[in-house]
């Protein structure tokens, strides 16, 4: 996928959280905390999370694991399962987190060849998703307390809704203009 798209995507999906964020904090935070315990969620991200993980073991070029990789999908059928039972407490968190570690891989391949300078900001937001999905892998309970933490601080939401609109907006600019 291209670098501009690349733009649009996370541009999009942080406008919207923004936006709703921004607008409705109160809505928002009971959505956000139904997120961190709705099974059904968990077991989709999981799942998505392993398949995208054993992808991406499939197409690394690493030597030890050429012999290996006809198990790769094996491994991943049944990690996944392994995962959603071992792991049952907060597991969309977990799930998102490891979504966030995954997805700048193929970002930061492509953000490597283009020749704007502009690409660092790009680049500096995946490399800030990493540090969130390894922090949501370890530790899924921050986010449960940093969303009850601002339930009784609407303003709080609300200043985050806006940050994260205006970086939603500036990323698709950018995609739009400089990281064609």
């Amino acid at each position: 996928m291209p670098l501009h798209c690349w733009c649009y995507t996370l541009g999009l999906l942080l406008l919207i959280s923004g936006a709703a964020c921004a607008l409705t904090p109160g809505k928002a935070n009971i959505l956000m905390a139904k997120f961190c315990r709705c099974r059904t969620l968990g077991i989709i991200l999981t799942l998505i999370a392993w398949v995208w993980a054993g992808h991406a073991v499939w197409v690394l070029p690493i030597d030890f694991i050429t012999p290996y990789r006809k198990y790769i999908p094996y491994l991943v059928l049944v990690c996944a399962p392994l995962t959603c039972i071992s792991m049952a407490n907060l597991l969309p968190c977990r799930a998102l987190g490891a979504i966030l570690v995954l997805y700048p891989y193929t970002l930061l391949l492509v953000a490597r060849s283009h020749t704007s300078d502009w690409r660092l900001v790009i680049i500096t937001i995946a490399y800030i998703s990493i540090i969130k999905g390894m922090i949501l892998i370890l530790y899924p309970w921050k986010m449960r307390q940093s969303i009850e933490w601002t339930k009784d601080k609407p303003l709080i939401l609300r200043i985050g809704g806006f940050i994260n609109f205006g970086l939603g907006a500036t990323l698709i600019y950018l995609g739009m203009t400089t990281l064609r």
